[in-house]
């Protein structure tokens, strides 16, 4: 760990018990979340080819002064998830689980975020303009990872494949001919449409992102962490299972552990009528509030319970 990473980390852990200052978690017109703050925040002007080491301790400061309760027990992380996300700030958590673990990620998009904000002043062919904007664009994702694994190490249900182009590499995902928004709507079909308070078409939960099945937490409390991946992973190893045929790196015979959620006959496999509810009680914390406002902007605002 680098002498810009402590500092970070100390700073996280400084604020543990303050509190959020989001006014409240969006969808905009094209279904990305966003946290909108009480007040406008100033994003200072970054270099356009990735934000640099001095960049990440300022933006950071900025960030845990906003969430300090969805970084409580978070790494702020150099390396990107992915590599091309080179203008994010990037917070990561271990969750241990029974059979697989997970990695919280929680990023934060200031290329994105600029969208629609007040320029301060202007860019060059260097440097991004600075602005002031009331929200900032993330994603928050519950990753599986291999039990006990020291670097992030996804369970894939998709492999990769290695394609050489003009002389670079390139790693693409063989997609059996469906997008990536189909397969996350796929992962919700096979769990059942019904559990779910908002339509999978709009905001899937359970999406398709780093070769594998995350489970998206747009209010990444600590509690609320603890309490998805608790959830979420009988509902993966039911999906992983199921998508890989019995095949792969989990041992079927391992889903005993969770008998009470997991059902297994034969070579078919489901989730029991009892885990269902649970899972249906579990989304049921989310909905989407209906205002004026927010019909004229085309966003959707989170009711998260």
């Amino acid at each position: 760990m680098d002498s810009i990473e402590k500092q970070i980390n100390d700073l996280i852990t400084s604020h543990e018990s303050d509190s959020n200052l989001i006014e409240g978690i969006y969808l905009d017109d094209t279904l990305s979340e966003f946290y909108r703050f009480n007040n406008e925040i100033e994003i200072p002007s970054l270099a356009v080819s990735e934000i640099t080491k001095e960049e990440y301790l300022r933006l950071s400061s900025i960030i845990i002064n906003l969430i300090p309760e969805f970084l409580k027990g978070h790494e702020f992380s150099s390396k990107r998830f992915p590599s091309y996300e080179q203008h994010s700030l990037h917070f990561i958590k271990r969750i241990e689980g029974k059979i697989i673990d997970f990695i919280h990620l929680l990023r934060i998009n200031f290329k994105q975020s600029s969208r629609g904000s007040r320029i301060i002043q202007k860019g060059d062919s260097l440097h991004y303009p600075s602005y002031s904007t009331d929200k900032l664009y993330f994603k928050s994702l519950l990753i599986p990872i291999h039990k006990g694994s020291d670097n992030f190490k996804q369970i894939k249900l998709k492999e990769e494949e290695t394609i050489e182009s003009d002389g670079k590499r390139f790693t693409s995902a063989i997609f059996d001919e469906l997008s990536t928004k189909e397969i996350s709507i796929e992962f919700s079909k096979k769990i059942g449409l019904d559990v779910f308070t908002i339509p999978s078409k709009i905001y899937p939960f359970i999406s398709y992102d780093f070769f594998t099945a995350v489970l998206n937490i747009p209010d990444p409390f600590e509690f609320k962490i603890a309490a998805s991946a608790e959830i979420y992973e009988p509902i993966f190893l039911f999906l992983y299972l199921t998508c890989k045929n019995f095949k792969g790196d989990i041992n079927p015979d391992d889903i005993l552990k969770f008998i009470d959620s997991i059902k297994k006959e034969k070579d078919t496999i489901s989730l029991t009528p009892g885990f269902l509810l649970n899972i249906k009680d579990y989304f049921s914390a989310y909905s989407f509030l209906t205002e004026e406002e927010l019909l004229l902007r085309g966003w959707k605002k989170f009711s998260t319970g």
